[in-house]
């Protein structure tokens, strides 16, 4: 689609955003009890046991039904369930809060024996997806996030108003009755209330908190995501990377559903770096951990790296294995060009280099990190139900010429 045309629905797909709760094309409502809240999931189920399984999580003030283009352009099975308080699904009395919503899908998702799905979240849902990913990772596969709010830069509720009327300039206005039934059925005061928790949420501080791979997506003309925004976001994943939908706006999911989901299904995809773990005791030799490091390269048939992959192991592994209580985990991964080693504890205080005098002994362990590693760095991590950190290196994984 040409960068220069908007972006519309077709006739069809107008019609499938009206459907609910009968059936069309292939999609059904169904009700569950959650958290004693009547829960509304549109879904599709596909027997192939093979097939991918999706979970589509909408934006705020609105519900399933705006996001119905893109589900239906997926393979496989796709559930996209309507927040409490939105759409066709019951109305508490409280608004719940962002992370409230990840623990509610959360729990709809272990009773109906979802995990590692491949996760679709959209504006305000993208937060949410999120929440679900840091709370139970072993729910998500992947991360799909479309048009992820809130940009730092505009980080108060009347800037995404702003934006958001911005926004209504390029979006299909076949939109308008979709968003009209979505705004009744939740209310001015849900709406706002919501607002207020995600302009509080600060997604840039909780996205390196999420292990699954992330895909950044913005519609190429989203004054409400600009493109410098979702390139940081992208960034500030552990596994992260960004894409545009020509021609459409914020609402993509809507007017370019079928580019959504080919984008959203190549991500989830995609083949993940190998990757080898152990557990990390405290007060345990870092022996072990140099002959797993010395396995996988040569696994790998990577051993012209076995100095400094050694080395960085060995520091950072001691680092934990010494210095706190809880212990910790290892982890090596082979990535495109380099060697990622990641050592994960329960210590929430990051790591830096320190600059000790020559008479001093030891004290020197990140120097040589830095001196052996391409980058390394740490980000906060939930670890063993505390706040705590990861340690990571790179090591290029061909000796320069």
């Amino acid at each position: 689609m040409p960068s220069s045309r908007t972006a519309r629905m077709s006739p069809a797909q107008r019609r499938l955003t009206r459907a609910a709760p009968n059936p069309a094309e292939g999609f059904t409502s169904e009700t569950a009890t959650v958290c004693d809240l009547p829960l509304h999931i549109r879904q599709r189920t596909d027997p192939d046991g093979a097939a991918p399984t999706w979970l589509l999580l909408h934006g705020l003030a609105v519900s399933h039904r705006y996001l119905m283009p893109t589900a239906a352009a997926l393979p496989g099975s796709v559930f996209v369930p309507d927040l409490p308080g939105f759409g066709l699904s019951g109305k508490p009395e409280s608004v719940l809060t962002t992370e409230q919503h990840a623990e509610t899908v959360a729990a709809w998702m272990d009773t109906s024996g979802l995990a590692a799905v491949e996760v679709l979240g959209h504006s305000f849902g993208a937060q949410v997806a999120v929440e679900l990913a840091i709370l139970r990772p072993d729910l998500v596969g992947s991360l799909t996030l479309a048009g992820p709010t809130v940009d730092p830069a505009g980080p108060t509720a009347g800037a995404q108003i702003r934006r958001l009327i911005r926004d209504l300039l390029g979006e299909d206005p076949h939109q308008v009755p979709i968003a009209f039934r979505d705004f009744c059925d939740a209310g001015p005061r849900r709406i706002r209330r919501t607002l207020e928790y995600a302009v509080n949420h600060h997604i840039e501080r909780r996205l390196p908190l999420v292990e699954a791979p992330v895909l950044i997506l913005r519609g190429a003309k989203d004054p409400i995501v600009p493109a410098g925004w979702a390139t940081a976001a992208a960034a500030l994943a552990g596994a992260g990377r960004s894409a545009e939908v020509p021609g459409a706006a914020h609402n993509a999911v809507t007017t370019a559903g079928a580019a959504v989901a080919a984008l959203a299904v190549t991500h989830a995809a995609a083949p993940r770096p190998d990757d080898r773990r152990m557990p990390l005791e405290h007060g345990a030799s870092a022996a072990q951990a140099r002959r797993l490091a010395e396995q996988v390269l040569h696994d790998w048939n990577m051993t012209d790296r076995t100095d400094e992959v050694l080395l960085v192991t060995t520091e950072l592994v001691q680092n934990v294995t010494k210095h706190t209580t809880n212990g910790g985990e290892l982890r090596l991964s082979r990535q495109d060009d380099t060697v990622l080693i990641e050592v994960t504890d329960s210590d929430p205080q990051m790591p830096h280099v320190k600059r000790s005098a020559p008479t001093v002994t030891g004290g020197r362990g990140l120097l040589l990190v830095s001196s052996a590693a391409r980058r390394w760095g740490s980000r906060p991590v939930r670890w063993a139900g505390r706040t705590g950190k990861i340690v990571w290196a790179e090591i290029a994984r061909r000796l320069p010429s």
